[in-house]
């Protein structure tokens, strides 16, 4: 374990170098505490490579995440999905300690991704399950490193972060479900996304997905995904010389053919015929 004291103040990590079997288990990369003073500060334009929790335990730090400001106070978990733009920091004159972790192998970062859609990044410690406790027990294993030890650093760590999530998904006043949805899609357009899939990274079943997205907005989810890919294949029509094939596949179609029928039905031409009307009257 390193400990060390700065003019930020005081530290303990464990780092964990990965094994043969870090990828299919629920490991670490990283796991720390820090007692900071307004001295630290934290900035990632370019987001961080694995998901990154912050569990506040005293004061108050400040994150930084899409355009929007978060108060960690005491009893807060921060969830920062990976790749996403962030700092964080403690605020003038004020002192924050925390809990921080970044998991590591496919199997926690294939959990995260599919809580990252939620929209929720802030949620309160359930009660009765002590979190600071845990990570301490977890920063042991880590720096024991005994017989077993990546197996039961798996099982706490799963433990904590489906208590994490469960909590995300409950936290008063979060989006609603078609906007948690539609988030998804806009992330996930390109590729060849289901239903399913998606009602699978919001916890719902399918049949409720449709259900209370058609309520929440008047349309499918299918359709609304359909209508998206389109309005983005307008714009390459309109500001590229890219081939109907080429726009089909960067839009998400499963096919030109696919791409052609649903776009003659929405605006009445074949995206050929589409262009040619607007170019040839510019």
């Amino acid at each position: 374990m390193y400990h060390a004291n700065g003019d930020f103040g005081l530290v303990r990590m464990v780092s964990l170098l990965p094994t043969p079997q870090s990828q299919y288990l629920f490991s670490l990369h990283t796991i720390g505490w820090h007692r900071c003073n307004d001295r630290y500060c934290v900035t990632r334009p370019n987001g961080c490579e694995t998901h990154l929790i912050l569990i506040t335990i005293k004061g108050r730090g400040v994150l930084r995440l899409e355009r929007k400001e978060y108060d960690l106070t005491a009893g807060t978990i921060a969830f920062i999905p990976r790749g996403l733009p962030n700092s964080y920091f403690t605020p003038v004159n004020g002192l924050w300690e925390f809990y921080w972790l970044h998991p590591y192998g496919d199997a926690a970062a294939h959990f995260l991704d599919l809580a990252a859609p939620m929209g929720s990044y802030l949620t309160q410690f359930e009660l009765g399950y002590d979190y600071q406790q845990r990570m301490e027990t977890l920063m042991q294993l880590c720096t024991e490193r005994g017989r077993g030890s990546e197996w039961l650093i798996s099982q706490q760590l799963s433990d904590l972060l489906h208590h994490m999530v469960i909590q995300l998904c409950s936290e008063p006043g979060q989006e609603s479900l078609s906007n948690r949805a539609i988030r998804y899609m806009k992330r996930h357009f390109r590729e060849p996304i289901t239903l399913d899939e998606i009602a699978q990274s919001l916890f719902v079943s399918t049949a409720h997905l449709i259900r209370a997205f058609k309520k929440e907005t008047g349309c499918t989810p299918h359709q609304y995904l359909t209508r998206y890919r389109l309005l983005f294949a307008v714009q390459l029509l309109e500001f590229s010389d890219r081939r109907v094939e080429e726009i089909a596949a960067e839009a998400g179609f499963s096919s030109s053919s696919h791409f052609i029928s649903n776009f003659r039905r929405e605006y009445g031409y074949t995206p050929l015929q589409y262009r040619e009307v607007l170019w040839g009257g510019s």
